[in-house]
């Protein structure tokens, strides 16, 4: 527990400290909502829609940029190396990483949440507003490993403009800035096959009246996951069998 808390507390201090990284995943998100999603609020039920989808973009794009940029600057990080070196297990590095990727998260989903309630007629409540962070947590671990995967394959100073691209390509098409029924059909087509999108059903029936979450989303999401842990399997084999 002592080297759980060390390292959470390491990777926290890493991740405030880092301007780039502090910006582009915790207050950028809420910059958009404001300048994308505010003036589309013509009603209290817009306004938690979009506060829905929103944070589902936030806490998501948290978890993959922490672990594809992470896990790609590992490959040539010293810092990494030393990490190695010391007397602790992986296991123990990669909650420490959860941990520190949920807090951030949900501090830049509350960003988002103050928006909608100053400056939207969103009446969500703050314990509605957790049980939507319960959700994005739990369904969490499908970007994470989509973000190790990646990292994998990706050079780090090719990583942040991939990532990049990844977030917002995913985030637009999944339906998390404009609601999927009102995309162009094409779009809609695609829109129902990625993980950003099943992502979005899960938190949307909070705010949805006579709608509850539907459990083809969380098989997707969870057939997804293994096909990358399945993914992230032969990544590994053929590295050592590359040694």
């Amino acid at each position: 527990m002592t080297k759980l808390l060390a390292h959470t507390k390491i990777q926290l201090l890493m991740g405030i400290r880092e301007p780039a990284y502090f910006f582009a995943t915790i207050l950028v998100p809420a910059i958009v909502f404001w300048f994308f999603g505010v003036p589309e609020v013509n009603s209290s039920y817009i306004g938690n829609f979009l506060c829905c989808s929103f944070s589902a973009y936030s806490f998501y794009g948290v978890f993959f940029f922490q672990y594809s940029i992470s896990q790609s600057q590992e490959k040539e990080s010293q810092w990494s190396q030393y990490l190695h070196t010391l007397p602790t297990s992986t296991p123990v590095v990669m909650m420490a990483r959860f941990i520190t990727s949920s807090l951030l998260g949900l501090f830049s989903c509350i960003l988002i949440y103050i928006v909608a309630q100053s400056f939207t007629s969103s009446d969500m409540s703050f314990g509605l507003f957790m049980k939507m962070q319960g959700l994005l947590i739990l369904a969490s671990p499908a970007f994470l490993l989509m973000g190790l995967f990646l990292g994998n394959i990706f050079k780090p100073n090719a990583m942040v403009p991939i990532a990049s691209f990844f977030h917002l390509t995913l985030s637009f098409v999944g339906g998390l800035w404009k609601p999927p029924e009102i995309l162009p059909e094409v779009v809609q087509k695609i829109s129902y096959w990625l993980p950003t999108y099943h992502y979005g059903m899960l938190v949307w029936p909070l705010v949805m009246p006579d709608t509850e979450i539907q459990m083809k989303n969380v098989y997707y999401l969870v057939l997804f996951s293994l096909a990358l842990i399945v993914l992230l399997f032969i990544q590994k084999t053929y590295k050592r069998g590359a040694l």
